[in-house]
């Protein structure tokens, strides 16, 4: 993988040099070239499938390329590709976000909920968090009101529902009642919700689709809790994608 990233020159990925220095094949090259289409038309998700598709071959020889160039598998190849692509980031944000993050399954719905701030589709975003992971909530809002993002940590049903809304719940346990309350009824009203936690079978996780799950360390008596640290460090990555794709479309 170093090699791959090594080969990175700004923005512009150089395909040759990829080629040579991971001896790879015509077909493979045709592989990355059809991914990286998708991910500079703006693409929020590439089936691999459709690749395998576009590209003539099959869904196994796609991972096979990802596993070459030194990826888990398919899904961490395409996060990193997209993070490769986004410009004027001084430091590999998915790096960052992929050490703290519990599972592929969290990757892709950090990769969505990117791509849903940047859709301009919504006109309000509500972070919320009760106690330690309210500090995070408010610093994320505080972020996005810096973005010109209309962002709020008041639950939303305290304003009118007639506006689209993303709302993004943050709970390290995933049990926090007040937020489960609201939860519920937002689902009822059709937002579209996230949550951040610790804890992928808390109640939160378990009513949310789109769940994003955080290492907080050890569960022994007296051990660091990474929980809030980490949650701040995933603001900062994910506002540095969103700070440099809005760069790129003005």
């Amino acid at each position: 993988m170093l090699i791959w990233y090594n080969q990175i020159k700004g923005d512009v990925m150089n395909i040759n040099e990829i080629e040579k220095n991971n001896n790879l094949r015509a077909n493979e090259v045709t592989i990355l070239k059809e991914i990286l289409l998708r991910i500079q038309n703006g693409r929020a998700k590439i089936p691999i499938r459709e690749v395998a598709k576009s590209s003539y071959v099959s869904t196994t020889s796609i991972v096979r390329l990802a596993k070459k160039l030194g990826y888990s598998g398919y899904n961490e190849m395409l996060y990193s590709l997209k993070g490769d692509l986004v410009s004027s980031i001084e430091y590999r944000s998915s790096d960052a976000i992929r050490s703290i993050t519990m599972s592929e399954a969290s990757l892709n719905t950090i990769d969505t909920l990117i791509q849903e701030i940047l859709s301009l589709e919504y006109e309000r975003f509500h972070v919320i968090g009760i106690g330690y992971s309210g500090y995070v909530a408010e610093y994320f809002c505080d972020k996005l009101l810096e973005l010109d993002y209309f962002a709020t940590t008041k639950s939303p049903l305290d304003f009118e529902h007639y506006k689209k809304s993303l709302i993004l719940f943050i709970s390290e346990s995933g049990e926090t009642q007040d937020l489960i309350f609201i939860e519920e009824r937002c689902q009822a009203l059709g937002y579209s919700v996230y949550v951040l936690s610790a804890n992928m079978k808390g109640t939160l996780c378990q009513h949310v689709k789109n769940s994003i799950i955080l290492k907080k360390g050890r569960e022994q008596k007296n051990s660091p809790n990474y929980f809030i640290g980490n949650g701040i460090n995933l603001v900062e990555s994910v506002l540095a994608i969103i700070k440099a794709n809005k760069k790129e479309r003005v």
